[in-house]
């Protein structure tokens, strides 16, 4: 009777928490600095994400050597336990202009099922910010090691702040700031996400750089900011059926400064009883490059509008979609 109890309760243990009628309940916190599972300061702002076999992979810069980061990768179950993978794109290693006359903001993560290939899209930029280029690094494996692919201007424009986007159709894009700053830049890749083929000019002359889209049914929304360095601004929310053209005006969503925080993502969590969005945003400068916070809370889109729910606290389950704000 012990031997088939004992049996029993190993067996549980070993049980994912679905199995045992259990929710993936996780409590997000913003404001602190995060730690992965080797106590050591997560590095990764300006954070790019990929969800894949139940692991959320995020990339960013690390600003431990404030100008000169390297791209660190991390994976996590629940966006709070992050797992160290390693730096993925290294300075003097990975090229040798990187760390030297190029440094990289920015990186951003695509899977292409074509080809079976991850693909980093980043800002690739040089002293006094002069250089105005993107870079492109692929790899077979999602830990790497990552070679650069190629870097410069795409499409001979200057290319800044960015992001990238994949559509329902496995079609990906890139969105930079683009020619000075004056405009936004929708760049569609090829078939393998490595070179950019055409570029649609977006709010021309509007100033907005920290492009993130979300696509919620058949309607694209995007948030972005204006260009102020690394202090906070408002952040701004447009919205089109089409990526390529007519976005809505622009207007403003969140608080003054956004929370204090600049946008890097949107991430989908595809619940059984709902899908849920979360903003992902800096909040820079906190109060150094090293120390700038990552900081998540729930966005809600709907009938062309977005609300920002920030919270110090709050908890979301991923088995279900639902959250809630935590007092």
């Amino acid at each position: 009777m012990k031997k088939n109890l004992l049996l029993l309760l190993a067996l549980l243990c070993l049980m994912p928490f679905s199995a045992m009628g259990q929710s993936r309940r996780t409590v997000i916190t913003n404001g602190v600095l995060w730690k992965d599972t080797a106590g050591n300061v997560v590095q990764a702002h300006g954070a790019g994400f990929l969800y894949q076999n139940g692991l959320w992979y995020m990339i960013g810069e690390d600003r431990g050597d404030s100008w000169r980061p390297d791209v660190n990768m991390y994976s996590s179950p629940d966006l709070v336990h992050w797992t160290f993978v390693g730096k993925i794109i290294k300075n003097g290693e990975t090229t040798p202009d990187l760390g030297q006359r190029r440094f990289i903001e920015r990186p951003k993560l695509l899977y292409c099922a074509k080809t079976g290939q991850y693909v980093v899209w980043c800002h690739w930029e040089g002293r006094n910010y002069g250089a105005s280029e993107a870079a492109v690094f692929v790899s077979e494996q999602v830990g790497g090691p990552y070679r650069l692919h190629h870097a410069g201007r795409p499409l001979d424009i200057k290319s800044r702040d960015c992001n990238v986007f994949q559509d329902a159709d496995g079609q990906a894009y890139f969105i930079s700031t683009i020619e000075e700053n004056q405009h936004l830049g929708l760049f569609r890749l090829s078939d393998d996400y490595t070179e950019a083929l055409s570029c649609n000019i977006l709010f021309a002359h509007q100033s907005r750089e920290a492009p993130a889209i979300a696509r919620v049914g058949d309607t694209y929304y995007m948030l972005s900011s204006a260009c102020t360095g690394w202090d906070p601004n408002q952040c701004k929310l447009s919205c089109s059926k089409s990526l390529t053209e007519g976005w809505s005006p622009l207007v403003n969503v969140g608080d003054s400064i956004c929370y204090d925080t600049q946008a890097a993502s949107i991430l989908t969590i595809n619940g059984s009883k709902q899908t849920t969005y979360l903003y992902v945003g800096d909040r820079w400068m906190d109060p150094g490059l090293p120390e700038s916070k990552t900081i998540i809370f729930p966005v809600t889109f709907g009938d062309g509008k977005c609300e920002l729910h920030y919270a110090e606290r709050f908890e979301i389950d991923f088995e279900t979609g639902e959250w809630k704000i935590l007092d």
